[in-house]
């Protein structure tokens, strides 16, 4: 053999020698765009597992919905294309039908109220673990999470009671249960995926969206809706999913440590969710950019409390409803 040719060999067996022993690297679809909760949460997901491993299990994270729009990248996880998502439980209810729930406004007194509930030992936790279980969608549970509180923008004008939304056309994601807080307050619901919002908001498709405040940031979306109302209706319900048959692959190790790193993931985007609601409208509002409003919630509330049981009787979660009640 030539110099060249040792030299050769001995440089490829010094990178095998380098790369982990069985490594795998695990496909994230996200539909978020920095800033995000669900991103920093990805970020977390990752660097933990990479530690725990010893690098034999990275995460190459797709954002902004480079792997489609949730429903889409949910259906490849179960062929085995995408191994994780993170993104928001509405997008996930055709899927899992109980998550409708997390619809509904005023649902949770305070964020402490919700991280009792998406904490990984809670009975809430169970009761969607058992969800996945029993639905057979191919479909693992990580975690639970949050990421923001969810307000009211538009394109039209400043909001600060619930009369003031009278006939606008008002973006839901899909499901009934999204539409129907909107619907009773006097708002057009309309369904149209997140990724088509910013273009829907330009063409005159909807007029109004409800989202949290990342979202609204790191899209752009102060662009097209200027008039941004705190409703404040909706604490955001996230879910950090993983194909059953990427799981599998994993030796029991792995499994544990991607479960302790998921629930690490959790907190981080509640707290993130948190920060970003605290502090990403101030350099917009003192630009102009951005008109900023207080709302009068008793009104939203009065109106939206009553269907609680309705909501959860329609759809066969009245158990599920009385384990939030019973958060202290």
């Amino acid at each position: 053999m030539s110099t060249i040719g040792r030299l050769t060999a001995i440089s490829a067996l010094a990178i095998a020698m380098a790369l982990p022993a069985s490594a795998e690297t695990l496909r994230l679809s996200t539909q978020a765009n920095a800033p995000h909760p669900w991103l920093d949460a990805a970020e977390v997901l990752r660097e933990d597992m990479l530690k725990a491993t010893d690098g034999r299990v990275d995460i190459q994270i797709f954002s902004g919905g480079a792997l489609g729009k949730d429903a889409t990248a949910l259906d490849e996880m179960r062929m085995g294309t995408i191994d994780l998502l993170i993104g928001g439980t509405q997008e996930a209810t055709p899927f899992f039908p109980e998550y409708q729930l997390f619809s509904l406004s005023y649902l949770f007194a305070n964020e402490e109220v919700l991280r009792k509930a998406v904490a990984p030992e809670s009975a809430i936790s169970d009761y969607f673990q058992k969800v996945y279980e029993k639905g057979g969608t191919g479909l693992k549970l990580l975690a639970l999470t949050g990421g923001g509180v969810r307000n009211l923008s538009n394109n039209t004008r400043a909001v600060t009671s619930i009369k003031d939304i009278a006939g606008m056309r008002m973006r839901v994601p899909g499901s009934r249960m999204d539409a129907l807080m909107w619907e009773t307050s006097g708002a057009l619901p309309t369904s149209l995926p997140f990724t088509e919002l910013y273009t829907g908001m330009q063409t005159g498709v909807v007029d109004a969206f409800e989202s949290t405040i990342s979202a609204y940031v790191a899209n752009k979306l102060y662009e097209v809706a200027p008039y941004h109302a705190r409703t404040e209706h909706q604490f955001m319900v996230s879910h950090i999913t993983m194909s059953e048959a990427a799981f599998n692959r994993l030796s029991e190790d792995d499994q544990a440590a991607l479960m302790r790193a998921a629930a690490h993931a959790s907190q981080v985007a509640i707290d993130a969710g948190i920060k970003y609601d605290q502090s990403l409208l101030e350099p917009y509002v003192a630009a102009g950019q951005i008109t900023v409003t207080e709302v009068d919630k008793a009104p939203f509330i009065e109106i939206v409390r009553p269907l609680h049981d309705e909501v959860a009787a329609d759809l066969g979660v009245t158990d599920l409803l009385e384990l939030i009640r019973n958060i202290d």
